[in-house]
């Protein structure tokens, strides 16, 4: 017989004590509602006889697929992921955290101007870079985007490169899809790069206790300087 607190039902569980667990279970909960939402959209959405198609033959999707990425995108990448002994003034231009998005004609993927953030900023017109890089994020579009996290473990201080894949609620159907459909020749070109995460609305990505569970779970003890 299965041992249940007074006036609780068997199955409908508990509410954890511990902090972390219990964020992680009330972000579960909101994604659940946020996939039943985006199920619901899509089923409406959706035209009769399935996606558009043109003349070709060639869905909107699968003309998302030859989608390319801009060289200044991969150089972009390839001074952040570089840590080498630089000057004071090279390490001050070098960024902490930058936005990538389609062009206007969706046939490249571009660094997206004005929506990034210098180490050199950091201590001057930045006070804390984390809530500075998820003010940068558009509410109704998707974006991708890079983020060099500085953190601390119980043994050591670490940096690593973050690649996100911003997919708001409020983005159209046709954003998510292309966004989505091209993530892969973004991906591509970002070699090495150990932790990938998608964020569906504000709610997953404000607290820093969040990206510090993919960066090392329990044993991340800070991010940005500040405890968890």
């Amino acid at each position: 017989m299965v041992r249940t607190e007074r006036g609780r039902r068997p199955g409908t569980g508990s509410v954890p004590r511990d902090p972390r667990l219990r964020r992680s279970v009330t972000r579960l909960r909101r994604s659940v509602t946020r996939l039943r939402r985006s199920v619901t959209r899509l089923r409406y959405a959706a035209p009769r006889g399935g996606i558009r198609c043109s003349g070709s033959g060639r869905s909107d999707v699968d003309r998302a697929s030859g989608v390319t990425v801009h060289d200044e995108v991969i150089r972009v990448f390839n001074d952040m992921k570089v840590r080498k002994s630089s000057t004071q003034d090279e390490v001050k231009k070098r960024k902490k955290a930058v936005l990538f998005c389609l062009s206007e004609d969706k046939k490249k993927i571009i660094v997206e101007d004005g929506k990034q953030i210098l180490v050199g900023d950091i201590g001057e017109t930045v006070d804390d870079p984390y809530a500075c890089f998820v003010g940068l994020l558009p509410p109704n579009d998707c974006r991708y985007g890079l983020y060099d996290a500085t953190y601390e473990t119980k043994e050591s201080k670490k940096e690593d490169l973050v690649f996100i894949f911003w997919a708001p609620d409020g983005a159209s159907l046709k954003s998510k899809m292309i966004y989505a459909s091209s993530k892969d020749a973004i991906k591509k070109k970002f070699t090495g790069i150990k932790h990938e995460w998608q964020v569906n609305g504000l709610e997953d990505i404000q607290d820093r206790a969040t990206l510090a569970e993919k960066l090392g779970g329990n044993v991340v003890v800070s991010l940005e300087g500040k405890p968890l």
